[in-house]
Order: structure tokens, then C-alpha cells, then sequence
């Protein structure tokens, strides 16, 4: 490959085919015509990384090229080639180069990108369940110690499901039956606490579990990311 457009290096093109190839690819980027792309958007919607394969006839001489638009807010480079091949292998080099850059948000999530089509790279998380008043009540009456689960299906989807604390991974677990008596002021006795127990015994009950299951949203998203954990490759 050949550097089209660099930051950090020299050019191996003249300065007119490199502005005429800046030019072709701000039209593709606006029509939105990459044929890969992987880019990492914060939480103000503003891209901090992007990563772009692209293809197109080459100015002047009409030939085919793919070409890698590398950019984050201190570099960018794009390089071009006449393999298509080629151009997918510097492009899946760069993006694992940049996952292997990713590391621990602020809030103590994995770091990931928000688009990606790179096996074994931390991509976005799929639609996050949200616990309700019903799973709550759930924990209530199931017997033994039971606790409240993420569950990734064969097809990356995420659901809550209610099994034994010591059948489920930890990290997996949303909510325990403990954490609900703790959270509602309530201990068995001799009569293990039911959600009918529980709505005869607790004033405002409703509000109560509405509160128990709205605080559930952070525990979920921890256990979304252990469950999506990758450890990024060279």
C-alpha cells in the first residue's frame, strides 16, 4: 500500500492526486459508501476513532483502488492499493491495533467501539433487558437462594433469567434474592418471605420494588460487559 494522505509521514503521490482523492472520499463518507467501517462515538455523539475501507475509480487513470481512511483527533492516514485483498488485511490490522488501545471507561466498562465488523474486537453491546417489578417479585418466591442472571443466547442476545447462586457465574448475576430482603427491610423467619408476605408487610410495596428494579440498570451493564469481554488480539 501507499500513503495517499499522512500526518505522520511523507506522501508517495503528488499533492493533486491527493487532494482529488480527499475529495472522492468526503463524497463516499457523506453518502455513506464505506465497505467497512469501524468507528468509536462518545457519549456526546462526536467520533473520537474512525476506520474505513473504501473503493473507487482512481482519479486519472480510472483504475480500480480500495483505500484505508485511518483518523482519531492526532492522526490520519489513508492508503490506497490496487488489491482489494491487501486493503482488508492493513484494515483488520488497524482496527485489532486499535482495540488493543482500548481499555477501562470512566465509569469502569470495557472501552468499545461503537461500530465494528472485526471479529474478536470489542463491539457494541447488544440491547440491554430491563428488570422489572415482576423479576423482582420472582426472587421473592423462587426457593433456595436464587438470583437474577443475564443470559447471552446463541445469537448475541441478552436475556434475564432466575436460576441458583451457585449455578451462575457471579459476574453474570443482576440481582440476588438477599439484596431484595436487604433492599425491602425484610429477613425470613420461621415463614420465608413471599411477595405476598412482602405486600402485606412493606408500605408504598409498589414503589418499593419499582425502586429495587430501576436500581438493577448499572448491575445489568456490568454483567452485559463480562459477558461481551474480549480480549483484544494483535
Amino acid at each position: 500500500m501507499w500513503n495517499v494522505i499522512s500526518t505522520v509521514s511523507s506522501s508517495d503521490v503528488d499533492e493533486e492526486y491527493a487532494e482529488q482523492v480527499d475529495a472522492l472520499i468526503e463524497i463516499l463518507d457523506r453518502q455513506r459508501a464505506a465497505e467497512r467501517e469501524t468507528t468509536q462515538v462518545d457519549k456526546y455523539g462526536q467520533t473520537g476513532l474512525s476506520i474505513r475501507l473504501y473503493t473507487y475509480e482512481a482519479p486519472g487513470s480510472g483504475g480500480t483502488r480500495w483505500a484505508v481512511d485511518y483518523n482519531d483527533p492526532a492522526v490520519r492516514e489513508l492508503e490506497e492499493t490496487d488489491s482489494r485483498d491487501e486493503a482488508n488485511a492493513r484494515y483488520e490490522e488497524l482496527v485489532r491495533d486499535a482495540a488493543g488501545n482500548l481499555g477501562i471507561d470512566g465509569d469502569g466498562y470495557q472501552e468499545r467501539f461503537s461500530v465494528t465488523d472485526v471479529d474478536g474486537t470489542p463491539g457494541p453491546l447488544p440491547t440491554l433487558p430491563t428488570v422489572g417489578t415482576s423479576d423482582v417479585e420472582t426472587l421473592l418466591d423462587e426457593d433456595g437462594t436464587p438470583v437474577l442472571h443475564l443470559h447471552r443466547t446463541d445469537d448475541d442476545e441478552l436475556t434475564l433469567r432466575t436460576g441458583q447462586d451457585d449455578q451462575v457465574d457471579s459476574t453474570h448475576v443482576v440481582l440476588t434474592r438477599a439484596a431484595v430482603l436487604k433492599q425491602l427491610s425484610l429477613t425470613d423467619g420461621e415463614t420465608r418471605v413471599t411477595s405476598a408476605v412482602a405486600a402485606r408487610t412493606v408500605w408504598e410495596y409498589g414503589m418499593n420494588l419499582s425502586l429495587v428494579a430501576h436500581e438493577t440498570r448499572d448491575a445489568v451493564k456490568a454483567a452485559a460487559d463480562a459477558l461481551f469481554l474480549v480480549a483484544a488480539t494483535a
